[in-house]
Order: structure tokens, then sequence, then C-alpha cells
């Protein structure tokens, strides 16, 4: 009952931004975790016909991008300088402004990542994935913002995702092998990471 509660108070506060996106949420979050649990068991026919219903949602119209893209850049220029407090407040009107822009989405949820705002990185996230569900950044953060919630099973589906649906395999590879090694991040995140490869049949 308290997760649905969180995908509807999510649901309402796209409704802002994005009426006539914000019907289908709780259903695109229900296709991101099959996506999820069926990656972490390599179940990737299962997942390939959950992609399509994913990819079937209705998305938001394009609005002000010439404005959200000016915002995007104030957002990266302040994560920079790692003034997070900036940057979210950038990407927030930045997406008020175009919320179908999938790189301010996507930002705007690292940026949740960073300063510890893990259920809404989580939803913000799932949110990007209904604009492009292949964008494997994307899939990366939410592996990490599973991590930090302490869901090792959802971490390793959204890694392996990041994997299968890289343009550059070698290099998402070693970013999960220096991420899983790297001090800052938590035990759960690294041990997902290393799962992942595993799964994957990927040298560690």
């Amino acid at each position: 009952m308290r997760d649905r509660l969180q995908i509807l108070a999510v649901a309402v506060v796209l409704s802002v931004m994005a009426p006539a996106w914000a019907g289908p949420y709780e259903a695109v979050f229900g296709y991101v975790q099959q996506m999820l649990a069926q990656s972490a068991k390599n179940d990737t026919a299962g997942m390939s016909a959950t992609l399509r219903q994913l990819e079937s949602v209705p998305r938001p119209a394009r609005q002000n991008v010439k404005e959200a893209r000016a915002l995007n850049k104030q957002g990266l220029d302040a994560l920079r300088r790692n003034d997070f407090s900036s940057a979210l407040d950038a990407f927030q009107q930045a997406q008020q402004a175009d919320p179908a822009d999938v790189e301010v989405s996507g930002n705007l949820g690292y940026v949740q990542l960073k300063l510890g705002q893990f259920k809404r990185a989580e939803h913000q996230l799932v949110y990007t994935l209904s604009l492009a569900p292949e964008r494997a950044s994307t899939w990366f953060n939410l592996g990490q913002v599973y991590g930090a919630m302490g869901e090792v099973d959802k971490a390793i589906g959204a890694f392996a995702n990041s994997y299968r649906y890289s343009q550059d395999a070698p290099k998402t590879r070693e970013l999960m092998m220096q991420a899983a090694l790297a001090p800052e991040n938590d035990e759960v995140t690294r041990t997902a990471l290393r799962r992942t490869l595993q799964l994957l049949g990927l040298p560690q």
C-alpha cells in the first residue's frame, strides 16, 4: 500500500509537468520492475516482450525546448562545481519547461541520487526510461539507486541492462569493474556489480 501511495504521489507531480502523460506512470513502473526481474534472471525473451510494452506507452510532447536546453546547461555547470543543490533546481526547472527531454530527465534523476534522495531518484529514472527504454546510463544510475536502497536483485537487473543496452560494451564493463571496487560505493552496490559481471559471463 505504501509503495502504491508513493507511485501515486509521483504521478501527481508528473501531472503538473505533463498532464497527458501522467496517467500511464503506474503501468510504466510495473513494466520497469518486470524488466528488472527478467534481466536478473537472464530472461532476455521475456525482457524483449516487456520492452515492447514499455515502448508502446504514450510519451509527452516536446514543449519549451530552447528554455530546457539552457537550464540543462546551467545544471551541468553546477554539477561540475559539485553544487548539487543548484543543479537540482536547474534540472527541475528544465523538466518543467520540457518534460519530454530525456537528457534533462536523466540528469535530474542522477542529481537526486547524488543528494541521497533515493525514492525520488528511482521514480525519476523510471520516468526517464519511459522516454528512452534502452538508455544505458539511466539503467546504470537506477542500479546505483537500488544498491543504495539495499535491493540487490533489482540493482543486478538494472546494471545488467546498462551493459545489454550499451553502445560501448567494453567501456561499460570497465566502468562496472571499477565501480565494484570503488570504496565510495556501499557493499550492496559492489556486490550487485560483481554478481552482474558473473551473470553476464564477463571477467572481473
